[in-house]
C-alpha cells in the first residue's frame, strides 16, 4: 500500500497584507499584493498535479470570512475542479473563519460521488471517509470535523470515531492544540490526538508551519516570518515513510540578524549585508520583505545613519532587479572605542580597560581554568605546540571581548553623560 497526499489550511482567501502602505508605494508591489494568496493556492494545485498526489486535505480557514467575495469564490472552485479532473481526491473542512455554513450549495455543488468533499455540505459536519486506490483497495480513512459555527468551545477529539485497524487513519481538524480550554476554537491537547491512535493528524488555524500543522500557504505579516508552504506525505506499506515541507509562497517576510565586527568600513558592512542577503533569498519567491537586525562593534558607528539606509535599501533592491525590499532597518551597533579614549577615561570603561590591559590579569584569569581546558585538549590529543597556540588565541579573544564590553560601557556612560 503506497501513496502520497497532500497537507494544507489557511489559505485565508480574500485577506488583504496588514500595514501595505509600510511596506511599499510601488505599484507592482501592490499588484503583486494583491495576486499573491491567488499564485500560492495555484502553486498549491499545480504541486498536486505534477507529484499526481493521491488526495488533498484542506485543513480549514480556505476562506477569510464566511461572506466571500466572488472572485474569491471562483478562485477555490476553479482550483478544486482541475484537481477533480486530474483526479484527485479533495477533503475540505470549514474552520472558524469560514464555518460551513458559509459554504453555499449553489456555488460549490459537488455531487455527492465527486472526488471533492466539503465536509458538512453534503454530509454530517463529522466524518468518516475511506479513501480507494485505482484498483478499488481501501487505502486510508479520512476522520474529519468542520466548524458548524465561527467558534468550537468543546474538545473537538469526542466526535472521532476510533482508529480502524488495517487502514492508514488520518485526522482532519482545525482547532488550538495545547492552547487552553478556554480557547474558542475546538481546543484539546497533543494527549487528546494521541489517546486516537491515528497515523497522521492534519491541522490548521495556526500560521506557522510546526508538528501537525502545514501552517498557512502565504504570510500576510511581519510576524507571519519565514518560509510557508504545505506538507507532502508519503506512505509505503501503512507507514508514514517521508514528510516533506515544500514552500509555495510568493511573497516572504525575513528577519535577518547581521554582525558587523568583523568588517573594517562601511563599504565591508553593505557586502557583507549583501552577501548574507544573497543566502537567505535564494529561493523561488517573486519578492523578500526583509527586516534588517545589525549587530556588533564597529569603528564607522557614524557612518551607520539614515543615508546609509537610504543607499543599502536602494541598492539591494537594484541589484536584486526589485526582488528584495528592506523594509526596517534596526540599527544595534555599537561604537568601538580606540585605546586612547578608553585609557583617557576615569570611568568605568576606563577603569575595566587599564585592568584588562595587565597581562598579569589575563594570565590569572586563564590560570583558573587551564586544568578544565588542558583535560578537554589532551582528549583532543593536542600536542603541547598546537596548546600554546590555543592559549594565545583564547588570551587575545579574552582581551578584544574585554574590549567590545568596555566599549558598551563607555557609549552608555555617554548616552548618559
Amino acid at each position: 500500500m503506497t501513496f502520497s497526499f497532500i497537507h494544507t489550511a489557511d489559505i485565508h482567501l480574500g485577506r488583504p497584507f496588514s500595514n501595505i502602505i509600510d511596506f511599499s508605494n510601488d505599484a507592482r508591489i501592490k499588484e503583486l499584493y494583491k495576486k499573491a494568496v491567488e499564485k500560492s493556492f495555484i502553486n498549491l494545485i499545480e504541486y498536486a498535479q505534477t507529484k499526481n498526489v493521491d488526495f488533498v486535505l484542506i485543513a480549514g480557514d480556505t476562506f477569510d470570512s464566511d461572506e466571500q467575495d466572488f472572485e474569491s469564490k471562483l478562485i477555490l472552485k476553479e482550483g478544486l475542479k482541475k484537481l477533480e479532473s486530474a483526479n484527485i481526491k479533495v477533503f475540505l473542512i470549514a474552520g472558524n473563519h469560514d464555518p460551513i455554513t458559509s459554504y453555499n450549495k449553489n456555488t460549490f455543488n459537488f455531487d455527492e460521488d465527486s472526488n471533492i468533499k466539503i465536509v458538512g455540505l453534503n454530509s454530517k459536519p463529522y466524518n468518516d471517509f475511506v479513501v480507494k486506490d485505482a484498483n478499488n483497495n481501501e487505502i486510508a480513512i479520512i476522520h474529519a470535523l468542520s466548524f458548524t459555527e465561527s467558534t468550537f468551545k468543546e474538545n473537538p477529539t469526542q466526535y472521532f470515531s476510533k482508529a480502524q485497524e488495517n487502514l492508514f487513519n488520518i485526522g482532519l481538524l482545525h482547532c488550538d492544540l495545547d492552547a487552553g480550554k478556554e480557547s474558542p476554537y475546538a481546543p484539546c491537547t497533543k494527549n487528546d490526538l494521541d489517546s486516537l491512535n491515528y497515523d497522521y493528524w492534519a491541522l490548521g488555524h495556526i500560521h506557522i508551519p510546526s508538528d501537525k500543522y502545514a501552517g498557512t500557504i502565504q504570510g500576510r505579516n511581519t510576524k507571519e516570518t519565514g518560509a510557508h508552504g504545505i506538507r507532502h506525505i508519503k506512505v509505503e506499506n501503512g507507514v508514514k515513510a517521508k514528510d516533506t515541507f515544500v514552500p509555495i509562497d510568493v511573497i516572504r517576510f525575513e528577519d535577518v540578524d547581521i554582525d558587523l565586527s568583523q568588517t573594517y568600513d562601511v563599504t565591508s558592512a553593505v557586502m557583507t549585508i549583501q552577501e548574507n542577503l544573497q543566502s537567505v533569498t535564494n529561493s523561488c519567491c517573486e519578492l523578500f520583505f526583509i527586516r534588517l537586525n545589525l549587530t556588533g562593534y564597529v569603528n564607522y558607528y557614524n557612518e551607520i545613519n539614515t543615508e546609509f539606509f537610504d543607499i543599502i535599501s536602494e541598492k539591494i533592491k537594484s541589484d536584486s532587479f526589485g526582488k528584495i525590499c528592506i523594509s526596517t532597518i534596526n540599527n544595534n551597533t555599537v561604537s568601538k572605542v580606540n585605546d586612547t579614549e578608553l585609557n583617557e577615561d576615569d570611568g568605568i570603561a576606563g577603569q575595566l580597560y587599564k585592568t584588562i590591559q595587565d597581562e598579569k590579569n589575563i594570565d590569572i584569569s586563564f590560570d583558573k581554568t587551564e586544568e578544565t581546558l588542558k583535560q578537554i585538549l589532551n582528549a583532543c590529543n593536542f600536542s603541547q605546540e598546537e596548546y600554546e597556540s590555543f592559549k594565545k588565541e583564547v588570551k587575545n579573544t579574552t582581551k578584544e571581548t574585554c574590549k567590545n564590553l568596555c566599549s558598551l560601557v563607555y557609549n552608555n556612560e555617554s548616552k548618559e553623560a
